[in-house]
């Protein structure tokens, strides 16, 4: 066979591919989708506020067929919101090609879509024709708005969403108060203190680059709710500038409130200082749970709640692995109401002011934990002898419970640190 001829056959065959059957299609092509009544949010000059509660769209759903015509069609149509949370119903039905509907959307930020699609039901399949209503922009949900819960549960309502935070590019002066080992800490001081306007970004290391008092232009991530302390996993986030003196503010936290979980949930991630505070070894478990995690119970002086002393834990072993209880739990030195020794033991151990970011863990006693971000938040005459060289060397790595007695992640000189 020539090669003339092995062409033409091998183009004729190729033809004889590509050639399509004519398809039938019963189903609608797509569905054209507009409001009846033109919401807030359509210009992007002039967004509608981040809200958790519903708000109601009207829209008029119109079948289109393969000829691009209005066509006649009944079925049902699936409904949804990204990003937000519908509270209305998931399915609809489409009668003679149209549907007028109210679509009710609650916790929508950013670029809301509310779309429509037919994806059958427990009888017929699909045709999976789709069609979206016009863009709605939305504000940006601010910290406070983030954090604060809804109803009866203390978890952020966006949890599970990955979402912007209204941050300096929307005219909120959002700072770094804290840089921890496995991330950071922010508070947007555009709200007043203690109106859950701070949050802790998750990096899971040190973040590079990143200094207490940088002004944050963009921060977005995954909302999780982690044993009961919401923080962004996976942040990413912009600096537009540094050296601002907000980085540096700790805030007087109020003692009576310790015991208030809606109270303190408000505090949650904020910078605080506690006054006249005194480690509470009460229980033997006290210790084991130092052991195990690097907590311990604080009492503070004079505080009650329902009766009992205000509590809160303490943890210093990821950032000040050299101050801790060892040797009094080791030799079962513990401090309980019946204990004659226990004002020779707050006399030892009283700390003038303890300072600290406030988390939330579920399981812990107390729950409401002081997480001492450096040495110099004791008081002077509590700082071990190496906090200079804590200072200098800032510890990294992931957090772990001290399960031993030194770190398994190596320092710049070679020489892990010592627990104790």
């Amino acid at each position: 066979m020539s090669r003339t001829s092995t062409l033409l056959l091998v183009a004729a065959l190729l033809a004889g591919c590509w050639a399509p059957d004519t398809v039938q299609r019963d189903g609608p092509l797509y569905f054209e989708v507009e409001f009846t009544q033109e919401p807030q949010g359509l210009d992007a000059d002039a967004p509608a506020a981040f809200s958790t509660d519903p708000t109601s769209y009207n829209v008029h759903v119109q079948a289109i067929g393969p000829d691009h015509e209005p066509m006649d069609w009944d079925g049902m149509l699936a409904v949804r919101a990204t990003p937000g949370d519908l509270r209305s119903s998931e399915s609809l039905p489409m009668t003679g090609g149209t549907l007028d509907a109210t679509v009710q959307v609650a916790l929508a930020f950013d670029h809301l879509r509310i779309w429509f699609s037919d994806e059958g039901d427990g009888d017929q399949e699909g045709s999976y024709a789709a069609g979206v209503a016009p863009l709605v922009h939305v504000t940006k949900p601010t910290v406070a708005q983030l954090q604060e819960p809804v109803g009866a549960g203390d978890a952020s309502p966006l949890t599970h969403s990955y979402v912007p935070i209204a941050a300096h590019a929307e005219g909120r002066e959002m700072i770094v108060t804290t840089i921890t080992n496995d991330g950071f800490y922010v508070t947007d001081f555009s709200d007043p203190e203690g109106t859950f306007n701070s949050l802790f970004a998750f990096s899971f290391s040190r973040p590079d680059g990143l200094q207490v008092g940088d002004r944050i232009e963009l921060l977005a991530g995954i909302i999780s709710e982690f044993i009961g302390f919401t923080e962004m996993q996976f942040p990413t986030w912009v600096v537009e500038s540094s050296g601002h003196a907000e980085g540096d503010t700790v805030y007087p936290l109020d003692p009576t409130i310790v015991c208030n979980d809606f109270e303190m949930e408000a505090w949650e991630a904020a910078p605080v200082e506690l006054v006249e505070v005194v480690p509470d070894f009460r229980y033997a478990n006290d210790c084991a749970d130092y052991f195990e995690y690097g907590q311990w119970p604080a009492r503070i002086v004079g505080e009650q709640c329902s009766g009992s002393n205000a509590r809160v834990s303490v943890v210093n072993i990821n950032t000040v692995p050299s101050f801790g209880f060892e040797d009094e739990c080791n030799n079962q030195i513990l401090v309980n109401p019946d204990n004659p020794n226990i004002e020779d033991f707050d006399s030892k151990y009283r700390f003038e002011y303890l300072r600290g970011v406030i988390r939330h863990t579920a399981p812990a006693d107390p729950p409401w934990i002081i997480d001492v971000r450096n040495c110099l938040d004791f008081p002077p005459d509590r700082r071990p002898d190496d906090c200079g060289q804590l200072l200098e060397r800032p510890m990294s790595g992931p957090r772990k419970a001290p399960q031993v007695h030194y770190r398994d992640l190596q320092t710049c000189h070679g020489v892990p640190y010592k627990l104790r």
